[in-house]
């Protein structure tokens, strides 16, 4: 049996900007812990009401008016609080058997159901009204074989580090092939801009959840929990020993700028509230062996 893990750190950040002006906006990270399992989920940024982008806030104004024009309640936090309420709900079903990927595996396809509801019925246009969904990663931490069992989907992240930052284990992010492939590639050949309904709509409609699609063989799609059963594809789970591992973090998308380097990630394991100090809406879960 390995040493004990300990939540140490788990909390949301609002965008700086919401939190520079003291305006409360509408959040689409969510997170759950219950003893050694947790997870976290992003709910993916919507159009506005109107069908519009919604830029990056720099100003009080900008920041009062998304809070005008940005759906409240948002169904990408809904989709986002099925997945971690559920994550933890079934892992606890299956609390009296050995917990393994396969089971993991199974908990995030049946969350992708759960999503689903509340998608049904709904007219489908990849702007104002485009799916509700959200990436994620969740994880059981099984003391007694020393293993993490967890899953991935998107753009989240789960990351394993040893006392000095090393990283012993993370988390694939399928989302970074298609950005890869549409910086160096779709965009080089195509007039390109996210502001344009209609490329927003392609990137939603024929790249998202769409195994088919491909680049010379490769994948160069990414995946998103909507309901769709091709979200299925992109599930990612995985087992992991834990001898060597001090810390297990688990972060959303905003919080990559502190985990690039080894130094920086040493610092958040011992101080994990720099992640308070700015940035875009970020979530962060660390647990230490002690």
């Amino acid at each position: 049996m390995g040493n004990p893990f300990e939540l140490i750190y788990a909390k949301t950040c609002d965008n700086n900007a919401f939190v520079k002006y003291n305006i409360k906006p509408v959040v689409e990270d969510y997170f759950k812990t219950y003893g050694n399992i947790f997870c976290i989920a992003d709910g993916v940024t919507r159009d506005s009401i109107n069908g519009e982008p919604i830029p990056y806030p720099t100003t009080e104004e900008e920041c009062k008016k998304i809070l005008e024009i940005y759906p409240n309640p948002s169904g990408a936090f809904e989709s986002a609080r099925i997945c971690a309420d559920n994550f933890i709900k079934y892992i606890q079903q299956i609390f009296h058997k050995s917990v393994n990927e396969k089971d993991i595996l199974e908990i995030a396809k049946k969350i992708n159901t759960d999503i689903k509801k509340i998608n049904e019925g709904r007219e489908i246009d990849y702007l104002a009204n485009d799916y509700f969904g959200c990436v994620a990663v969740g994880g059981y931490i099984d003391e007694k074989e020393d293993t993490l069992y967890c899953f991935s989907i998107g753009d989240c992240h789960i990351m394993c580090l040893d006392e000095e930052g090393n990283i012993i284990f993370q988390t694939n992010n399928n989302h970074k092939q298609f950005e890869d492939y549409l910086e160096n590639i779709y965009i080089p050949k195509n007039n390109y801009d996210w502001n344009k309904s209609e490329d927003r709509v392609m990137v939603r409609r024929d790249y998202r959840n769409n195994p088919d699609v491909k680049y010379n063989g490769k994948d160069i799609s990414f995946g998103v929990l909507t309901g769709e059963k091709n979200a299925e594809y992109y599930i990612e789970e995985y087992q992991v020993s834990l001898k060597d591992v001090k810390y297990i973090c688990a972060y959303s998308d905003g919080c990559e700028p502190f985990f690039k380097e080894k130094e920086q990630r040493k610092k958040i394991c011992l101080n994990p509230t720099i992640i308070e100090e700015q940035g875009k809406e970020r979530t962060l879960i660390i647990y230490e062996k002690k």
